[in-house]
């Protein structure tokens, strides 16, 4: 139903909604992903586990500075309050490095090399976004979560088509997430 009055959030609720379904993912549904997808990952599932946690935490950050580009101070706070959280939790969780890599041609596949590069948990945070943001100005005629799901396999240690399947609407989710609650709230910042 329609309503000219929505109702008013603060940068700091949209953040912390969005957070704690990022955060507590695994715990909800890291189960099914585990039935789902077996033992397909050359990493431990609580490697994977964090994996996907940063993975979603890019694409409702994503979401956030698409959706939020009209109103730019409220952008500025969502953003800013959400990757405090994110940056707080690869701290604690001791993000680890990527390995170097490189894109197989044109296509949506990312090789890891297997050289690792060292860093700062911060600094290999800042590198997994911005694979992840390499992987969404490539192949355009493919859908964002594929894209960007793809990327999340190899940092998984896998190429299973069952977890890249499993994971490309989750990247959308995300988006959806975030439109759903500006639909419903105005956000202050």
């Amino acid at each position: 139903m329609f309503s000219l009055f929505k109702r008013s959030a603060s940068a700091e609720d949209l953040a912390s909604v969005m957070w704690e379904g990022t955060r507590d993912w695994p715990a909800k549904y890291g189960a099914a992903m585990r039935e789902a997808c077996g033992g397909s990952f050359e990493r431990s599932i609580e490697e994977v586990f964090d994996e996907m946690v940063y993975f979603l935490a890019f694409a409702t950050d994503y979401a956030f500075w698409c959706q939020l580009e009209k109103t730019p101070q409220v952008q500025n706070a969502v953003r800013s309050i959400f990757t405090a959280r994110v940056r707080e939790f690869a701290q604690e969780h001791r993000c680890g490095p990527i390995p170097s890599g490189d894109w197989l041609g044109d296509g949506l596949i990312w090789m890891p090399s297997g050289t690792t590069v060292a860093g700062e948990p911060l600094a290999n945070l800042e590198r997994r976004f911005a694979l992840y943001g390499q992987s969404l100005s490539r192949r355009h005629d493919r859908p964002a979560g594929e894209r960007t799901a793809h990327i999340l396999a190899a940092l998984c240690g896998t190429m299973s088509i069952v977890f890249i399947t499993y994971a490309s609407p989750l990247f959308v989710g995300r988006w959806d997430g975030v439109r759903a609650i500006l639909g419903s709230f105005n956000v202050r910042a």
